[in-house]
Formats: C-alpha cells, structure tokens, sequence
C-alpha cells in the first residue's frame, strides 16, 4: 500500500487527477499526436473542458499548453505579434502575460528559496542607499 502522507498538496491533487478516467492523463508528458489533436479540435471550435475530456486532461492543462504553444511560436518567429500568437491557438493576449507573471514570480520563488538573502546583505544595501541619499 502506497503511503499518501508525504504527498504535497500538487502531488495529492495529481494522484486524484489520475485515478480519474477522464483526467488520467493530468500531469504527464504530451505526445505529438496530442498535440496535433488538441491543435484540431481547437480549431474545429471545441471548448477547454471539451477538448480535456477528449484528451483525458483538465482544461486547465489545455489552456496552459496553448499558451506554451504561443509563446513558443513568438519564440521561433520574432514577426509573429502577441495577439497574432493567441489567435492562432485561441487564447486570449491577457491568458498569455498572466502565464508569464506566474511563470516570473514561480521563479523568483524558486530563485529565493535557492539564494536566501542574510540580514548581513540587506543591512549593506541598507547602509549603501542611506550614504547615496545623505
């Protein structure tokens, strides 16, 4: 028997995902061929929560890959335009920069927690703004 207790939150919601037939998918790697459907069926005007199903994913998933999708299109075509990426995959510009920010703040978070800053350094940009403002 598989011990839950030293789940975190994410992985206990991920076992939860998976013992669901109709997300058993969440969490795992995408394959070509679901790229390829996700990008049909959106096209053919599916919802999220359609296309999930069909994918045995939650929506959330699909809506995140799009986005990777059309971030990685502006990536490989500096002429391709923000609202030009979105339509194509069907996301909207502000689904697109609140991804980034959460995508910035999770690394800062990761950046902290790998580099804490000492009281030492922050009492040394302390003392060096106060002599730049005297």
């Amino acid at each position: 028997m598989t011990n839950y207790s030293n789940y975190t939150l994410y992985q206990e919601k991920l076992r939860k995902q998976r013992e669901n037939p109709e997300t058993s998918r969440a969490g795992l790697k995408w394959e070509v061929e679901e790229d390829n459907v996700l990008i049909d069926k959106v096209n053919e005007g599916l919802t999220f929560d359609d296309v999930a199903k069909h994918l045995q994913r939650t929506a959330g998933s699909i809506k995140t890959r799009l986005i990777i999708k059309a971030l990685a299109l502006i990536e490989e075509d500096c002429n391709i335009t923000l609202e030009q990426a979105a339509d194509r995959y069907k996301v909207t510009t502000q689904d697109i920069q609140a991804y980034q920010a959460n995508k910035k703040k999770r690394q800062m978070t990761v950046n902290n927690r790998n580099n804490p800053v000492s009281l030492n350094s922050i009492y040394a940009l302390l003392v060096e703004i106060n002599n730049k403002l005297s």
